[in-house]
């Protein structure tokens, strides 16, 4: 081999050196991309202070039926004690554009359901403003929608609710659209919403000796470009979850730990602390992970065992007007997701302006609510945690059903029935133990609620404090909180004993197969309106667990771990391009190019016959013929080779985009690159796993099928008929318009002209395809035929 063919190899030299390059910036864009680089300092300050909050319960009001045995060792399963409940919400995105549901669902559910559940907790799990305008055109948060958020907490009294710690909400990627730093003036959710920090994070004391933990996320990507869909957990977030979860581990009362974030798992880049923890580390100490952001995409149910946790996505409030109830009864936890009873959804409110809806409210504002069940004991077998720290079988042999029902109607006008298989058990009762939602209010004076009420005490400490140190004893456990409490605000506020019904049964007499599972489904009637609530769970007495029963889609789409699969996805998508290509360059340059010094540089001529004793083996069967001997004979020409291996080459190690694709800000600028990693601006990576898909996608549409065109459509000689033309128009404008729109919307106009991929490499494919059509057409001297190749 002479040193003038050596010459047509360097491009394969070339090729794997740039692999190689692109391996590493992969890598670097991930480890970056979890670790802020200009404000650290100004991201620790703003996450969270760790709260406790202290709650004791004394029951001297609730009833208690005449059925009831006070002497059984069950006789905690009577009354409404070891047990509260919390509410969840999430993808609300408030838009002025909206007049259908959004922020008038919001509204209603505040102003009419919370009233009525009065849950402990409300977390809202992100998404709250949508920060799109003209169709999605343009991105960014807009203060407008903050402002609306904001005034209607304020106007439903949540803010204050609980002495302040009732709502906990969280940013999703809506709510932090075009924001280059947590410090940004367009950073909107630290001015407006409830936390104001990145996530938060409290333990929550109970009268009855256990400690319940819960941690909210923020998986906003430090720095923000255009309209991340995936999450980053960075090292700022890991250290203070890291924390914070050692801290639950150590305490020996701590029964549950709950986290918040609105990216499911499979959407969340996790990095490590500073410590080098990691999120695996700390799976198996949770109960339940807590999520939104996939709406209903696979339908309402979209839940997974993961290795140690039950995780849970929660459809979106905007449009499907979902909320969940999640309570916790003895350390048994059971949660239920709901729809707003509205006549329609999404209810059209006719306008997306709060004060109307406020001084002329719709009538659903004044319609009785149906009964809103929730059966807390026994569990629920398809949802069993993987702690192992649910009494399962301790609760059925309780031998008492424990059911919450919320109505705006007094308990004397419910009426509850028991279904087991759709059969009726007349022969259980149900009997109120809780508090009258009608009841006089409990008065604010301690006295009184020490008789009457829970008494809520809310002590705010920093972790820096160390004051609540949970790896000591009871003993000192008791003096550290005695202690805090004595330095720090007491707040007191009243509030209403849990709505509980309680069914005396025997399953061993009412359920003939123990090792059977059952639908076990309580029905409560609102005599008085004929209005009708119902809660169904799966029930085995033995207290095996089941199979979830969902969908096989939902569970995988919470188990795939897209940011791992997507960067697979799209090696193999490109790998199998580079093969077709470089294998039939190989070929070319091996036993074509040495013997003809007259090819052409563009295919402005068909050179089939020229390289025919060459590429004869390849005429003999049909699939050689057909489809390896067009690409050898394509990609012999440099001027169709190298200019595509070249951009695809491009593709791994420099910018696709480069543009005005930020808000400018005190350590970040507006130039930005972007990159198959993520973006790239001002020394900080973003974004790490979003390109991947949506370069897949394009990768696919535009040089993957143009060079099918160019191969096949250089194969031939014969003029191209009509359908031809008009098929090709179709796909160039189509790609075009792609090219166009996707470029636009990340920086505007210089975008557009500062854009390879995919814009110069969509124009360079079908300055290619022209030719080789005028080509056919110039040279072809048969009649115009139907072929559509």
């Amino acid at each position: 081999m002479d040193f003038m063919n050596l010459k047509h190899y360097w491009i394969f030299f070339a090729t794997l050196i740039i692999y190689c390059i692109g391996f590493i910036v992969h890598f670097i864009a991930q480890y970056s991309g979890t670790h802020a680089r200009n404000e650290k300092e100004i991201l620790r300050e703003a996450s969270t202070n760790t709260k406790l909050v202290h709650n004791t319960f004394t029951n001297t009001t609730s009833t208690t039926s005449a059925n009831v045995d006070v002497d059984s060792p069950f006789s905690d399963y009577t009354s409404p004690t070891n047990l509260f409940y919390f509410a969840q919400i999430s993808d609300i995105h408030i838009s002025y554009d909206f007049t259908k549901g959004a922020q008038g669902h919001l509204y209603y559910f505040l102003k009419r359901i919370i009233p009525v559940v009065e849950p402990q907790f409300l977390f809202i799990t992100g998404d709250i403003t949508n920060s799109k305008k003209n169709g999605g055109y343009t991105v960014g948060t807009d203060e407008d929608e903050w402002k609306l958020y904001r005034k209607i907490l304020e106007q439903t009294g949540v803010l204050l609710k609980n002495n302040g710690t009732f709502l906990w909400d969280l940013r999703g990627n809506h709510d932090c659209f075009m924001i280059p730093e947590w410090s940004s003036p367009f950073n909107f959710f630290k001015n407006y919403s409830k936390t104001g920090t990145r996530g938060f994070s409290f333990h929550y004391e109970t009268s009855f000796g256990s400690t319940y933990s819960f941690i909210g996320l923020d998986g906003c990507p430090v720095f923000t470009v255009a309209n991340p869909f995936f999450g980053i957990i960075d090292e700022v977030t890991m250290d203070a979850y890291t924390e914070f979860m050692d801290h639950a581990k150590a305490n020996p009362k701590n029964r549950h730990n709950f986290v918040f974030i609105h990216y499911p798992e499979t959407t969340a880049k996790f990095g490590k602390s500073s410590f080098g923890k990691r999120w695996e580390d700390y799976t198996k100490n949770i109960s339940l992970l807590l999520t939104g952001h996939f709406h209903s995409l696979v339908g309402d149910q979209i839940y997974a065992y993961h290795k140690n946790y039950l995780e849970l996505e929660l459809s979106d409030l905007k449009i499907h007007g979902k909320y969940r109830l999640v309570s916790i009864d003895h350390d048994i936890v059971s949660f239920s997701d709901y729809t707003l009873p509205l006549p329609e959804l999404p209810y059209d409110f006719k306008t997306s302006n709060l004060d109307d809806i406020i001084h002329q409210p719709p009538i659903i504002f004044n319609q009785t609510l149906p009964p809103i069940v929730l059966i807390t004991s026994p569990k629920n077998s398809r949802f069993i945690l993987e702690t192992n720290r649910e009494p399962v079988k301790e609760s059925i042999s309780s031998e008492y059903i424990r059911v919450l029902v919320f109505s705006s109607v007094l308990p004397t006008d419910l009426k509850l029935s028991l279904f087991i298989d759709d059969k009726e058990q007349q022969d259980i009762t149900f009997n109120f133990v809780g508090e009258s939602n009608q009841e006089e209010k409990i008065r604010d004076k301690r006295e009184e609620s020490k008789k009457r009420s829970w008494n809520k005490i809310v002590n705010i400490y920093s972790r820096e404090e160390n004051i609540f140190n949970m790896s000591t004893s009871t003993t000192t456990n008791t003096t550290s909180t005695t202690s805090l409490r004595e330095n720090n605000q007491t707040l007191v506020e009243s509030n209403k004993i849990p709505p509980l019904w309680i069914a005396k049964w025997n399953p061993s007499t009412t359920i003939l197969n123990p090792n059977k599972s059952y639908e076990l489904k309580v029905v409560a009637l609102d005599q008085r309106n004929n209005l009708k609530g119902n809660h169904s769970i799966t029930f085995r007495f033995d207290g095996q667990k089941e199979d979830l029963n969902i969908p096989l889609r939902g569970q995988l789409l919470l188990k795939s771990v897209f940011v791992k699969l997507l960067p697979i996805l799209f090696g193999i998508v490109y790998i199998s391009y580079e093969v077709m290509i470089l294998l039939s360059r190989f070929y070319a340059v091996r036993y074509i190019i040495p013997k003809h010094s007259n090819l052409p540089f563009l295919p402005n001529r068909y050179v089939g016959d020229l390289i025919f004793n060459e590429t004869k083996s390849f005429r003999q069967t049909f699939f050689k013929k057909h489809f390896i001997l067009p690409f050898i004979e394509a990609f012999t020409l440099n001027g169709i080779f190298y200019p595509l291996q070249i951009f695809v080459l491009c593709l791994l190690v420099f910018p696709s985009k480069v543009g005005l694709m930020s808000r400018s800000s005190e350590h970040f600028s507006r130039i930005c690159g972007e990159f198959l990693y993520g973006f790239y601006g001002s020394g900080q990576w973003s974004n790490t796993f979003d390109q991947y898909g949506t370069f897949m996608v394009i990768f696919l549409l535009i040089p993957y099928l143009n060079t099918f065109l160019i191969v096949f459509t250089n194969h031939r000689r014969h003029r191209n008929s009509i359908l031809t033309f008009i098929l090709l128009i179709l796909i160039g404008g189509i790609q075009l318009a792609i090219s166009i729109s996707s470029s636009y919307k990340r920086g505007g106009i210089l975008t557009i002209l500062l854009s390879p991929f995919p814009i110069w490499i969509c124009l360079y494919c079908w300055f290619l395809l022209i030719l080789i059509i005028i080509r056919r057409f110039k040279n072809s001297k048969s009649t115009m035929t139907t072929e559509l190749t």
